[in-house]
């Protein structure tokens, strides 16, 4: 019975899809809200582009179903794999049957953004605004996290800029075990982030679930809102392409 079982156990592990956090990748999830179906979402991570040279679009398209707060939302966020960091993010939304568009670029050698927002109905806004070196919108600081170690008690400070507010992330590496997915059991680490998030859509901490490898996908996401708590799991994945030295980038 022992050879039958470690017979299964390697065939499953060479069976096992490779992760790769790159250009291609895409990541279904499912959003529930008070343990009711809610909405759903999709992270794809896009190509470098002649006119972003060494930074990969990461596109997340999100609807929230919900009566009280209805949301369809695309983000763009220009994530710069070398440095980890954000170059700049471009938010669309119907948000509560409202549209609105923002759009910020970050100037890390100045510590600047440059913020420019426009609500229907209204004239367009353009300020400056000084951020922490390092800034990351929401997105990018997710991929920051996945390119991080991860290491068990680990504890990693991620500036923060909403466009709006920027404060001090703290994300805690709090263990690993398995973790029952609607894709199955998957090894995960846990990581408890911080946050400073204000508004209704508000929440003082992220609780993300990670695969225990070296991609570091997403598969599990809650959130205690003012609205009620949300949890995003994930129901499908795309692997992408390893990430390459950018020729584009070296033209810079």
């Amino acid at each position: 019975m022992s050879a039958v079982l470690l017979a299964l156990v390697l065939a499953s592990a060479a069976e096992a899809p490779v992760r790769t956090l790159g250009p291609g990748e895409q990541v279904s999830y499912r959003v529930s809200w008070l343990g009711l179906p809610a909405g759903a979402a999709e992270v794809t991570v896009g190509a470098e582009s002649a006119e972003r040279p060494g930074a990969l679009p990461v596109v997340t398209n999100g609807q929230c179903d919900l009566v009280v707060y209805p949301l369809r939302e695309k983000v763009i966020a220009w994530w710069d794999p070398d440095s980890g960091r954000s170059r700049g993010v471009e938010t669309y939304a119907e948000e509560n049957h409202k549209r609105r568009r923002m759009k910020v670029e970050f100037d890390p050698r100045a510590g600047r953004a440059v913020v420019t927002r426009q609500t229907e109905g209204e004239p367009v806004r353009e300020k400056q605004v000084d951020v922490p070196a390092g800034s990351l919108d929401v997105a990018s600081a997710v991929f920051f996290l996945r390119m991080s170690a991860l290491e068990d008690g680990a504890v990693i400070a991620l500036p923060i800029f909403t466009g709006a507010k920027a404060f001090d992330g703290k994300a805690t590496v709090e263990g690993r075990a398995p973790l029952e997915t609607p894709r199955g059991t998957t090894p995960t680490v846990k990581v408890r982030f911080q946050t400073e998030f204000s508004g209704k859509l508000a929440a003082r901490e992220l609780r993300i679930w990670f695969t225990d490898d070296a991609a570091h996908v997403p598969v599990r996401m809650e959130a205690d809102f003012v609205l009620g708590p949300v949890v995003v799991e994930w129901t499908d994945y795309k692997p992408g392409r390893p990430l390459d030295p950018s020729i584009l980038a070296r033209r810079r």
